[in-house]
């Protein structure tokens, strides 16, 4: 099936590793042009010779950013636009949880979710915004998680700023739709990233992996019975970008195997 992305340009904010990078590698496969961006040097360049397997060099643009910062988020959105002649999508896929209950989180803690949940994607928006509309429309993507309207006390944070982002992404759907630009969200349940690995490799550094994952999912009652993979979340977000949901907006879809309870 041809997605109509092939010369399409994606931006993928965190996407040197985990869902973003996965991302990365289908938009490649599809023929598309890929930007991604990442905290860190080291990671960035590991990613961008892993995505040297999947695309051209001259379609691959990696760099360091801070997504909570609105001077590199726009540097690096003009550097892509520049690079490439445009933007077509914006993926939204850098982010991390903390743990704790509400008495437990600190200040500093509320503020690093606030910043990653709301401002990172403000900022982001903000600067793709008038390459997307140059192209005539586009397609933002949010990645969000099932917390978003399940919240878990111990996860309270994150939790709470999931739902704003929710509810923003929403709000931006109806907005932007006057600029054709669609925007959707993903929602994620138990998904095996690096995040998870970090846990596992903590919490279970002697356990097979395969045992690991497998315990996991019945113990979180996953009604599919297995954790997620990082390409079944990322072919939801190519699917999004691409002409076969051209009149997808304002909607959120979970990949979490059934785990939500929420209508």
């Amino acid at each position: 099936m041809d997605l109509g992305l092939k010369g399409k340009v994606a931006v993928i904010m965190g996407g040197t590793s985990g869902v973003g990078l996965k991302t990365a590698e289908l938009f490649l496969g599809e023929g598309a042009k890929v930007a991604i961006c990442g905290r860190s040097k080291e990671r960035a360049d590991k990613a961008l010779k892993h995505l040297l397997s999947y695309g051209k060099s001259e379609d691959l643009f990696a760099a360091t950013c801070d997504v909570t910062s609105k001077e590199e988020v726009n540097s690096f959105i003009q550097q892509t636009a520049e690079k490439f002649g445009g933007i077509d999508t914006l993926v939204n896929a850098a982010g991390q949880s903390v743990m704790g209950y509400f008495f437990d989180i600190t200040d500093e803690q509320w503020q690093e979710q606030i910043q990653l949940k709301y401002f990172a994607i403000i900022y982001a928006v903000r600067a793709a915004h008038p390459y997307l509309v140059k192209r005539g429309g586009g397609r933002i993507i949010n990645i969000n998680a099932t917390l978003a309207k399940e919240p878990e006390r111990h996860m309270v944070a994150t939790a709470a700023t999931r739902a704003g982002l929710l509810n923003l992404s929403k709000t931006l759907s109806q907005e932007l739709a006057s600029d054709n630009i669609l925007v959707n969200s993903v929602s994620l349940g138990l998904i095996r990233t690096d995040q998870w690995e970090r846990r596992r490799l903590k919490n279970a550094p002697d356990m097979d992996p395969e045992e690991y994952y497998k315990d996991l999912a019945i113990k979180r009652n996953i009604p599919l019975g297995r954790v997620g993979e990082a390409e079944e979340v990322a072919s939801v977000i190519v699917f999004l970008a691409s002409d076969k949901a051209s009149y997808v907006a304002g909607s959120t879809i979970e990949t979490a195997g059934a785990i939500g309870k929420a209508l």
